[in-house]
């Protein structure tokens, strides 16, 4: 089928507004086919074009491949991680950024920022996630080559039904801290359960909120979960095309305004965004690190009819509760810290050590 046959059916009318764009676009791949010096594919063509076209109207859209759409599915409405890692792209392999416990990596012995550096026979040098995951395709025993500082580690792994937690509870002395990943539709209740735990605490002086580098997730959740610190206060603003919403908290302080902090840096996004622009437009917390990512926008996973792979579409901006648009500059800290890279031998952490600063200050 000719190329352009499929830029018609996606565009699905050749007249007027898109008649400009389908007649671009079908030059555009005229000239390809008659100089390039290798004959292209059309799929890499299509998907290429589809990521060009969303970025071109929406900053915050993506073109999902087949993979990418079942890992953002899974990861919001919880699902098979497989391996129960996070893991991420490395100049060696792929790096294991968060191992859970009890998860298939943890029965397997492997750490956090470990090394993937090759995967039942494969090498896993310059691999793309989306080319890994399809390595995994059975629950049976693969072996594992891993790279733990010089020195290399062989073992085994059998991949399995692994739901991550949104949220860890972690305790320095007398304040709780409260990590979040990425932000499940289950999150709400997760946060609730350790909130009951921390309360019950006697000698507890404050909570720390780290959404640092947290991607995200589940809007509904991310609202539940700001409204168990606010008492029936506006959380968040929607705008759509023609629409305009408020939603607001349906719960009370769990905490009975005690001190609350949140972490975040330019990689704190979506919901958790949501969150922190909450909180600070309260001032029920103070916030510490740098501008968020500014990409809290609702948005929407939409497959493509006959296809397995799809498109994220911004379906609505996002406001604070006083109408500051919150997926622009991204939420700002009341106290700026910069993140610095500290030596592996090093292991305090300069933000954590703020936010105790503070608490223990009060």
């Amino acid at each position: 089928m000719k190329l352009s046959l499929l830029l018609f059916l996606l565009l699905a009318s050749c007249s007027s507004p898109y008649q400009d764009l389908h007649d671009s676009l079908d030059e555009a791949l005229t000239i390809i086919n008659e100089f390039s010096p290798e004959k292209p594919e059309p799929e890499k063509l299509r998907q290429g074009m589809l990521q060009g076209l969303i970025q071109g109207i929406d900053p915050h859209g993506l073109y999902l491949s087949e993979v990418q759409k079942k890992n953002l599915v899974e990861s919001i409405e919880g699902g098979d991680l497989k391996l129960g890692v996070l893991i991420t792209n490395h100049e060696d392999g792929l790096q294991a950024k968060k191992v859970f416990e009890k998860s298939p990596g943890n029965v397997a012995g492997i750490k956090d920022n470990d090394i993937l550096i090759e995967f039942d026979g494969v090498s896993l040098k310059n691999i793309k996630l989306d080319d890994f995951l399809p390595l995994i395709k059975e629950k049976k025993s693969y072996p594992v080559t891993l790279l733990r500082g010089n020195r290399k580690i062989t073992t085994s792994i059998t991949p399995g039904q692994f739901k991550s937690p949104s949220v860890e509870l972690k305790w320095f002395d007398n304040v709780a801290c409260l990590k979040f990943g990425c932000i499940g539709k289950d999150a709400a209740n997760e946060v609730h359960d350790q909130l009951q735990i921390i309360k019950a605490y006697k000698k507890l002086k404050g909570l720390i909120l780290d959404l640092r580098d947290c991607p995200g997730g589940s809007f509904e959740a991310g609202i539940d979960i700001t409204s168990q610190f606010l008492d029936g206060d506006v959380v968040v603003e929607m705008q759509k095309k023609e629409e305009f919403l408020k939603f607001c908290s349906n719960e009370h302080d769990i905490l009975n305004k005690l001190p609350l902090l949140v972490l975040q840096n330019k990689n704190t996004c979506s919901a958790a965004e949501i969150i922190a622009a909450a909180l600070k437009a309260h001032k029920r917390a103070t916030l510490i690190g740098e501008n968020t990512a500014g990409s809290a926008t609702a948005k929407r996973v939409v497959p493509f009819i006959n296809r397995k792979d799809g498109l994220i579409l911004t379906i609505a901006f996002l406001n604070d509760p006083f109408g500051k648009r919150i997926g622009k500059n991204g939420v700002e800290p009341d106290i700026v810290k910069k993140e610095i890279k500290i030596p592996k031998s090093q292991k305090s952490d300069l933000y954590i050590a703020e936010a105790l600063k503070l608490l223990n200050s009060k």
